[in-house]
């Protein structure tokens, strides 16, 4: 029996080449990140997908009211065939697998900052130039992100890779020493 990662591999895999020699991967890109947003994110969206009362016509015709004119033409018959072949609950798995597909191809990194307010324009584009020349192979896509915990400074996640430069942090780790050495005994 074949996995379920297997099945979104394959599916994604399938895709991704029909997409590129069409010249299409980009464009598909751009609607299966929409679509993974739309699975992971929305309740309502997903239990329509699993719903069994609803028939296969009928959820063709909703996908044809929602996606036409949104989606390209490729994607709309992708998500048809996913739906003859019953597996619209891999949707999530193939829209995950296709985006990895495309970012490794065309050596795509995200890079997340988080900051306590919105990064000026000036400053988004001064640390996609440090980032840039610290990964000359890869093409940088920054996201910035707000969390009003960090207080001041910034967290940048990488991959595997996270630098914690928060003013929260520090003053946690300044708070951390201090209550260790506090009761230090003098003998």
């Amino acid at each position: 029996m074949i996995t379920a990662k297997r099945v979104d591999i394959r599916y994604a895999t399938a895709l991704f080449q029909t997409a590129k020699e069409q010249g299409l991967d980009g464009i598909v890109y751009n609607d299966m990140v929409e679509l993974r947003v739309l699975a992971v994110n929305n309740c309502d969206f997903r239990n329509f997908l699993k719903n069994p009362v609803i028939k296969s016509s009928q959820k063709a015709h909703i996908f044809h009211k929602l996606f036409d004119g949104v989606f390209h033409k490729l994607t709309l018959d992708f998500l048809m065939l996913i739906l003859k072949k019953l597996r619209l609950n891999n949707i999530q798995g193939i829209t995950t697998a296709y985006v990895q597909l495309y970012r490794k191809e065309h050596h795509l990194k995200t890079v997340t900052i988080f900051t306590e307010k919105e990064l000026l324009d000036i400053q988004k584009q001064n640390l996609l130039t440090v980032l840039s020349e610290q990964m000359p192979d890869q093409t940088v896509d920054l996201r910035c992100r707000i969390r009003s915990e960090i207080i001041g400074g910034f967290v940048l996640r990488y991959g595997d890779f996270l630098y914690d430069g928060s003013v929260a942090t520090q003053l946690k780790n300044m708070r951390q020493k201090f209550e260790s050495n506090l009761h230090k005994s003098q003998l």
